[in-house]
């Protein structure tokens, strides 16, 4: 970045800043009055108005950011930043490109879908030939591995001859996600320039993946070049609100993240395209000290990984003005949380990593903002809890107070900081539907100014009951985190199938139960505070039916069918998620609908067999299974073939050749009943 150009980011980020403090200084004051009108003390007062500054300081921020990005979008459409095409790009790709899909667990026959579909957009541009793919397993159920292993072998008879499509499991998943990524790297990545890492649900266009390739042949300075994933694909109502925003609000909050972090943006894990030798060099992960929650490995690796490669000199870019990215989000409610443990976990870990030597300043930010994400939900329940023993222990004003002798004075400055802050959440809103309203082709695609406007409306009043359902169980999560309990690392979902009563009673119960009993408790103690908490205490006590609710792909699709929630990705579908569709719609194959005997096919079919330990050979991954789990198995055969053999068992000697082959053996050797082979 020139000197003109890094003084005018400075210039950015110090107004941004000015602007949050001068709002968050307001608002503090508005508060201050409020609570010093009750006749509290002097140290309760400043504790209180402290706690509310920490947390509507990210409101504004947030505000001032959406409000930017409204001005650059109406006045320069998608401005060029960091990462977007400025000059003219290299007319071919000169460079080796890794496309990483790292699974875990998941639906082999949805992975290699969209394998296949981004492949086939690939081979469209011509350019083709400078992409390798790698699917890099982490899987732990075995029929799954078994399940993955024949898909890609499918896959690969159907590809161009020239294709190249890799397949690699690794019996022991050391370090997750990111030990998958860096163990990729250092058994291939030498062989590469750059590797462009996916989630197993995601779907990028051959366009764009080819443009961002040029981008980073042009500028060698950029180390992390992410794209805005879109979310598609999914038929709930939750899933559907969350699609809307992030189709008609994520690009105002896009181009004002843009206009303030620049070179020193943030990863999000996927749909990006890394500088290997960047990556290599920079971003081996470090190993907290102690144990887990907080210690141990770190569960959240991108952020970590941005701040790394920035630390290292590189850039780390948003290529905003790129479509061609997608992906999916959790189907319900209560796969959103439970996605947000894990992650809330991991960001908690980052609190550990601010201070650490070299990191840049803009990276320390976007470290805490991660960890604030979290902390700030049983930060806004500990400053409702001590607003409420204000109000309680303070009915009348004090006669020291501003307010004495006017009544009213409270109850004036609290209605005028609830509809200020109401503005800033909710401005933001206006301000995407305005811009919307500025691009005939994407408004007609979200079902044009009426339709959108009320699908906006929907949107809002759904967000607004979800948002203390969240508040809630993020509190848990962070105290939980806090007291040192950790979270599994498991699937996600990816299905959609709604959510039963039971299991909404089941997650829910707790906070209904607290918002009865607060309601209760404030109606008695605090009458007057009641009224501010309805839009808090509404979405908790209806918690359970709103869940169901907002699982029901029938209701989504219902309001589709009307031109609500609609976002220009389904009124008019890109050609890779069309291919995509097509290919999940294509049958599976026998073996992979039976995956429970999936074991048994291996076990008997020689062909199978020598699939697997092919496998096996070229990717170095065998693993000696011990004598004592190798007589277990062929016990279990015995008694009730491969059916019954157990799960530890089944990966045991899947990684071991010679106890497979020793086993295929005896499967046909013994003689077994018909039902039990």
């Amino acid at each position: 970045m020139d000197d003109l150009a890094r003084s005018n980011r400075m210039l950015a980020r110090l107004v941004l800043a000015l602007l949050t403090l001068a709002t968050t200084a307001v608002a503090g004051c508005m508060f201050f009055r409020v609570v010093a009108s009750r006749g509290a003390t002097t140290l309760g007062t400043f504790a209180l108005v402290a706690l509310f500054g920490v947390l509507f300081v990210w409101i504004a921020f947030s505000f001032w950011m959406a409000t930017v990005g409204l001005v650059r979008r109406l006045r320069a459409g998608r401005a060029a930043d960091c990462g977007s095409q400025q000059t003219p790009l290299p007319a071919r790709i000169t460079t080796r490109c890794a496309i990483l899909m790292p699974v875990y667990n998941e639906s082999p026959h949805g992975v290699f879908a969209g394998l296949r579909a981004i492949h086939e957009s690939l081979q469209a541009t011509g350019e083709g030939a400078a992409f390798d793919f790698f699917v890099l397993s982490d899987t732990t159920d075995p029929d799954v591995w078994l399940a993955e292993e024949l898909s890609w072998a499918r896959l690969t008879r159907v590809l161009p001859g020239d294709s190249r499509l890799f397949y690699r499991h690794r019996t022991r998943n050391e370090g997750r996600k990111s030990g998958n990524i860096a163990d990729f790297c250092q058994r291939f990545g030498a062989a590469y320039e750059f590797m462009i890492v996916l989630d197993a649900d995601s779907v990028m266009s051959g366009e764009t993946i080819v443009e961002l390739v040029r981008r980073m042949q042009q500028d060698p300075e950029i180390g992390i070049l992410q794209t805005p994933p879109v979310p598609v694909n999914r038929g709930s109502l939750f899933a559907r609100c969350q699609q809307f925003a992030a189709a008609v609000y994520g690009p105002i909050f896009l181009a004002g993240f843009a206009w303030w972090a620049g070179d020193e943006g943030n990863y999000w894990g996927h749909n990006a395209i890394i500088r290997l030798e960047a990556f290599t060099k920079a971003c081996g992960l470090p190993r907290l000290p102690g144990n887990g929650p907080l210690g141990g490995e770190i569960l959240s690796h991108d952020f970590v990984e941005a701040a790394l490669i920035r630390r290292a000199g590189f850039k780390v870019c948003l290529a905003g003005d790129l479509d061609g990215s997608y992906e999916e989000c959790p189907p319900t409610l209560l796969d959103f949380a439970q996605r947000d443990q894990r992650w809330c976990q991991g960001n908690l870990q980052h609190l550990r990593l601010i201070f650490s030597a070299g990191i840049h300043p803009v990276s320390r930010f976007h470290l805490s903002m991660g960890a604030m994400s979290y902390l700030s939900s049983p930060l806004w329940l500990l400053s409702l809890v001590l607003s409420f023993f204000v109000v309680a222990l303070h009915r009348a004003p004090s006669p020291n107070s501003s307010a004495a002798g006017d009544p009213s004075a409270a109850g004036d400055w609290g209605l005028a900081l609830f509809a200020g802050t109401m503005a800033l959440l909710l401005l933001p809103k206006l301000w995407a539907y305005l811009v919307l309203l500025r691009e005939p082709t994407r408004l007609a695609q979200c079902g044009g100014a009426a339709k959108a406007a009320l699908s906006t409306l929907v949107e809002t009043v759904v967000s607004m009951l979800v948002a203390p359902i969240l508040m809630v169980f993020h509190s848990t999560f962070v105290v939980g985190t806090l007291v040192g309990r950790s979270v599994q690392w498991n699937a996600q979902q990816r299905n959609e199938g709604g959510l039963e009563f039971t299991a909404a009673v089941a997650a829910h119960w707790k906070q209904t139960l607290l918002a009865v009993l607060a309601s209760v408790i404030v109606w008695t103690f605090a009458a007057a505070m009641l009224v501010w908490l309805i839009p808090v205490l509404a979405g908790l006590i209806l918690a359970v039916p709103l869940s169901i609710v907002l699982s029901s792909v029938p209701l989504g699709r219902w309001l589709a069918f009307r031109g609500l929630l609609l976002i220009p990705q389904e009124t008019q579908v890109p050609k890779v998620l069309r291919r995509q569709r097509h290919f999940l719609s294509l049958s599976p194959g026998r073996e992979l609908c039976d995956a429970r005997g999936i074991f048994r096919r291996v076990l008997t079919d020689p062909a199978l067999l020598a699939l697997h330990l092919s496998i096996l050979s070229a990717t170095q991954t065998q693993a000696a299974a011990s004598q004592r789990t190798i007589r277990q198995t062929e016990r279990q055969l015995l008694a009730g073939g491969p059916i019954r053999v157990s799960t530890e068992n089944r990966k045991a000697v899947l990684a071991d050749p010679a106890a497979l082959e020793a086993l295929h053996l005896f499967v046909w050797s013994t003689p077994l009943a018909p039902d039990k082979a």
